[in-house]
């Protein structure tokens, strides 16, 4: 029992210490409104944010969001180009509102409420000239796609 007790400790420490290594920006929605049926347009304002910004280079590129009613932080892939995250410092997002979950909390929000933003990750996929046939993307890297 004591073993098992001294396993299970070392494991929450563990994974407090995973947690801890994310390190979170807090930023303001500028924009949160419809987009379809479903669909909403989200936009961050990471003005005061440059290195975050400027951290943003490719598309496909992703950051987990973090609503403060949100049980815990989901992935979001960067809807906009890095020209717009460096020319006016915002990261547009298209975002499903699914019931339950954090992306609900997020289209549920409005602008000038906070969120906090993790740094940008790397590219989620490499996509060839046959990435829509094979179905490798979603609304927002569609969008980022035509854009670039």
């Amino acid at each position: 029992m004591a073993i098992l007790r001294r396993r299970l400790l070392s494991t929450t420490a563990a994974a407090a210490v995973r947690r801890d290594t994310t390190v979170w920006t807090t930023a303001p929605l500028t924009i949160v409104r419809p987009a379809a049926e479903s669909l909403f347009h989200v936009t961050v304002d990471v003005s005061d944010s440059p290195d975050l910004a400027a951290s943003h280079t490719r598309a496909g590129q992703y950051l987990q969001l973090r609503p403060p009613d949100a049980v815990r932080p989901s992935f979001f892939s960067i809807a906009s180009p890095p020209s717009l995250a460096v020319a006016r410092g915002e990261f547009e997002f298209l975002v499903k509102s699914v019931p339950g979950s954090t992306a609900e909390i997020l289209c549920g929000m409005r602008r000038g409420d906070v969120v906090e933003l993790s740094q940008v990750f790397r590219e989620r996929f490499r996509c060839g000239s046959d990435f829509a046939a094979r179905g490798l993307f979603d609304c927002s890297d569609l969008r980022h796609w035509i854009w670039n």
